[in-house]
C-alpha cells in the first residue's frame, strides 16, 4: 500500500517506540502468529524459549506477560494496515526500558500499568474484571494523559 497523505509535521511518538536510550534489556525472538502491533505485550509461545505471541483477551493473560513489542525500522504492514511484525519474523521484547503505549483512559503518572483484557491497551484502574495486573515484569507510568492516548511506561 503506498502513502498518499503526507503531513507536515510528524506524531511526537507511537505505540511501541522507545521513550529514551535508557537502560534498555530488549531481546529478540520469533513471532509465532501472525501480525504482532507494535507496543502490544507478549507471552511465550509455543516454543518457550524461541518465540513470542500477542497476549490475548482471555482472562489470565497479565500473568502470561513476559515483555513487549517494541518498533522496529523494518517496518512490515498487515492486511488491515496495522504496523506489526509479520509470522515467523524477529519481534524485539522490551524486557526493562521505557516506551511508548496506548492508554484505554486517563492515566497519572507513578502508578502501576494493569492490563485490558478487551482491548489490549493500559490503564491504572484497579484490577477488577477485564483488568489485569502485569506480574512477571513491574510497570509503571512515567506520563500522565487526560483521556484515552499515549503515556511512557518504564519496564523493571
Amino acid at each position: 500500500m503506498s502513502q498518499t497523505a503526507y503531513s507536515l509535521y510528524q506524531s511526537a511518538a507511537f505505540a511501541g517506540m522507545l521513550a529514551d536510550i535508557s537502560d534498555n534489556d530488549i531481546i529478540s525472538m520469533s513471532a509465532e502468529a501472525a501480525d504482532i502491533p507494535f507496543g502490544k505485550a507478549v507471552r511465550l509461545g509455543t516454543n518457550k524459549e524461541k518465540q513470542v505471541i500477542q497476549s490475548s483477551t482471555a482472562v489470565g493473560q497479565g500473568a502470561l506477560i513476559v515483555g513487549f513489542s517494541i518498533a522496529s525500522h523494518t517496518v512490515e504492514q498487515s492486511s488491515a494496515g496495522v504496523a506489526a511484525y509479520p509470522r515467523y519474523s524477529a519481534v524485539n521484547v522490551l524486557k526493562r526500558g521505557r516506551f511508548w503505549v496506548e492508554t484505554q483512559d486517563a492515566v497519572t503518572a507513578g502508578t502501576v500499568a494493569n492490563f485490558h483484557l478487551a482491548t489490549g491497551k493500559f490503564t491504572d484502574e484497579a484490577v477488577a474484571a477485564g483488568i489485569e495486573a502485569i506480574t512477571q515484569v513491574s510497570v509503571r507510568f512515567v506520563t500522565g494523559t487526560t483521556g484515552a492516548g499515549l503515556a511512557i511506561v518504564e519496564v523493571k
